[in-house]
């Protein structure tokens, strides 16, 4: 397998293809002369002058799309040619300060050929903090520091691995520790060109202070090869005023169904935890599910303990539930599940299978320590299955899946899932072409594309009764603008990230409406009404509970 050193190109956010990062090394002059150069005028000033801010014109949501930085100007900006860094734009809120970065090569920023850097002179003084860096490419005064692909956690090939923040003082940059302290969300989690993200202005009580009414900061990356390239450091003045305010959840109503639409729910159940599923009834029943697919439920699982979980009072309350189970995916097995309709198992998908001698052809490619991934899949085969469900007289085939998990852009991991996309795709292909209608589509479940998208496209592409793509659902979380599934607090080495995705037929169905569900979101008046606590779903998944409402098209 050729060695990650470079950044890699997208396309459309979707199919990513293989790219060379540019040489940075020789660049490094250039990296001077671009730290002389002015930024653009607007919320982001130069450091010698004193533009005024403009007032923030749209909320920012945080969900890999960009419509809503149309109007907020360039804060930094690369001089040309001079290096993988391009721009940068910011603006805020009254809690957070967001700003969006775009690169010259498609790259995840969980896992890059280096790690970047940023720095921030939180009190826009130059006498406090530390140095990092030289005045060529750095910072003086920068009091902490964001790392996106931490260099002390590397990966295959040196590449980095997760985010960390750190404080800064005499001696430079401190320890490592989790972006979570200051709430850090960065969209999105596959490769792309463009990211945006958020830190928590507030600060912390244990070492981190408020971002104070103007900083400066500067975005820098070191790469493993050792060169080091940077926007120039630009100055931004806040145009809100922070508010101190301890947040406080308020989210307490959940969005009811739409006339004539049908709720589909898709949850990652962690297999640890669903052995003993306490709280996984309550938290179902809380969003009212028409219908649900699960991913990572337990090897054992089998009609009795799927009877029994559907007997739950909460879930029971709701209907009768029947369901579909996959027999394939090892400890990682896959459930559809329907109240008061009828289901039938996909005959051709209860067994999904690779191709034969698949496996074994990438397996040959891979590096040594990356091989017992393939003899496990071999083992386990695939983590999906398929059931057949009538909404509104459309015949639909729902697949709940589970890709492999971890990695980079083009690593074991990530072939791996392109593999699985490719194999899961060709089972339900097989399934609808064996009957005499083709069928609509809903797929849903963990595809961990941290890597590239093309594990996502591969399940996308074509697939719609009239040969367009599958549409990708928008969930939102509940009570915050983003679009995170994921988030793990307690190990903090990675972001809180989309993993959880469902794609439908909009050539059959309109979305009418669809949300990310997590019960530390809740109010504790309207927690205690649904029997949780703002801790419940934490205690069942890492992995949080997401919506899609559809209604057949008219």
């Amino acid at each position: 397998m050729r060695l990650l050193s470079s950044f890699r190109r997208g396309r459309n956010r979707r199919a990513v293809r293989l790219g060379a990062f540019a040489v940075l090394a020789v660049l490094a002059v250039l990296a001077v002369l671009a730290a002389l150069s002015a930024c653009s005028s607007g919320r982001g000033e130069r450091a010698t002058t004193g533009t005024r801010p403009t007032a923030a014109r749209v909320p920012i949501h945080l969900d890999g799309h960009f419509d809503d930085w149309t109007r907020v100007p360039v804060w930094s900006q690369a001089a040309a040619s001079s290096g993988p860094l391009e721009a940068a734009w910011a603006t805020d809120d009254a809690q957070w300060w967001y700003l969006s970065f775009s690169v010259r090569d498609s790259v995840s920023q969980s896992g890059m050929p280096g790690t970047l850097h940023l720095l921030i002179d939180a009190d826009d003084r130059t006498n406090t903090g530390g140095t990092v860096f030289d005045a060529a490419v750095g910072l003086a005064g920068v009091d902490v520091a964001l790392d996106l692909s931490r260099s002390d956690k590397t990966q295959g090939n040196g590449v980095g691995a997760g985010a960390a923040v750190r404080t800064v003082g005499p001696t430079g940059l401190g320890a490592y520790r989790s972006a979570y302290d200051l709430e850090v969300v960065a969209l999105p989690s596959w490769s792309a060109t463009r990211f945006e993200l958020r830190i928590a202005r507030g600060g912390t009580l244990d070492g981190f202070a408020p971002l104070g009414r103007a900083v400066r900061a500067r975005l820098v990356f070191a790469s493993t090869s050792g060169a080091v390239t940077a926007l120039p450091a630009a100055r931004y003045t806040f145009a809100t005023p922070l508010d101190t305010r301890t947040r406080t959840p308020l989210v307490s109503v959940i969005p009811a169904t739409a006339n004539g639409a049908v709720r589909v729910v898709q949850w990652n159940v962690a297999e640890g935890s669903f052995r003993s599923p306490i709280h996984h009834a309550k938290l179902l029943a809380a969003v009212q599910p028409d219908v649900i697919l699960l991913d990572e439920a337990y090897a054992e699982t089998s009609d009795a303990t799927l009877a029994e979980f559907f007997a739950r009072k909460e879930l029971a309350a709701l209907g009768h539930w029947r369901f579909v189970y996959s027999r394939t995916g090892g400890r990682q097995r896959t459930v559809v599940a329907t109240r008061d309709r009828d289901i039938r198992p996909a005959a051709s998908m209860v067994r999904v299978e690779y191709p034969a001698g698949v496996l074994d052809s990438v397996r040959a490619m891979v590096p040594t320590a990356a091989q017992r991934l393939f003899d496990i899949e071999a083992t386990a085969q695939l983590s999906s299955t398929g059931a057949w469900i009538s909404i509104d007289g459309i015949e639909t085939l729902f697949v709940p899946l589970d890709l492999q998990s971890g990695g980079f852009f083009r690593n074991a991991q990530d072939q791996l899932r392109v593999l699985q996309s490719r194999a899961i795709r060709a089972a339900l292909q097989r399934e609808r072409t064996s009957r005499p209608m083709r069928g609509a589509l809903v797929i849903a479940g963990d595809f961990n594309a941290i890597g590239s998208y093309e594990s996502i496209h591969t399940l996308q592409q074509g697939l719609d009764l009239d040969g367009s793509d599958l549409a990708l659902s928008d969930a939102p979380r509940l009570g915050e603008r983003s679009l995170v599934t994921w988030t793990d607090p307690a190990v903090g080495q990675f972001l809180p990230a989309r993993l959880d995705l469902t794609l439908y037929s909009d050539a059959a169905f309109e979305r009418t409406g669809g949300f990310t569900f997590s019960s530390a979101d809740l109010s504790p008046a309207f927690a205690a009404s649904l029997g949780v606590t703002r801790e419940t779903s934490a205690q069942a998944s890492d992995h949080l509970i997401v919506v899609t409402d559809l209604r057949r098209r008219r």
